[in-house]
């Protein structure tokens, strides 16, 4: 009767120490951890510290604001700089709605002086802004399976006068 009890809380110990080891995994570094997974939305503050929940620019282009919720795809993502060229594709994902992440992009592009030159909205969707010496293309597209919307910019910029 020993050895039942003993083979039942071994196999317990198997199953949930696994479990433990996979849900770990999951659980979000604070501030004080490092990540490669996303940009810090940072501030310039007098206290230099992290704030949450504020729009932040991608570090080589200052002229497209990313809101708070979503969080840089680094190795999805690619940068070209030349000294003629700017450019390259960012991916962006988080639970963000389709239409107010839209509505963001095209205002906050507007405020940056960016025109729109069009939009496709269907189950995604499509914008297309210039500027003087300057193209960006942002495509929204939100998973019916993990809820997150993914987001993507395209931007080249022609860095000579």
């Amino acid at each position: 009767m020993i050895n039942k009890y003993k083979f039942r809380l071994a196999t317990l110990i198997l199953l949930i120490v696994p479990c433990l080891v996979f849900f770990s995994g999951c659980v979000p570094l604070t501030s004080s951890g490092s990540s490669d997974t996303g940009m810090a939305n940072q501030s310039n503050s007098s206290e230099g510290s992290v704030i949450e929940n504020e729009p932040y620019y991608p570090t080589e282009h200052n002229d497209i604001l990313i809101p708070a919720e979503l969080v840089w795809i680094r190795d999805q993502s690619v940068s070209i700089n030349t000294p003629t060229f700017n450019g390259g594709v960012l991916n962006f994902s988080g639970r963000v709605e389709v239409n107010s992440l839209t509505e963001f992009f095209i205002n906050s592009m507007n405020k940056n002086h960016w025109q729109i030159t069009g939009s496709v909205k269907s189950n995604n969707v499509f914008l297309t802004f210039i500027k003087p010496n300057a193209t960006c293309m942002i495509r929204i597209l939100e998973s019916s399976i993990t809820g997150k919307t993914d987001v993507f910019i395209s931007v080249a910029k022609n860095l000579q006068p």
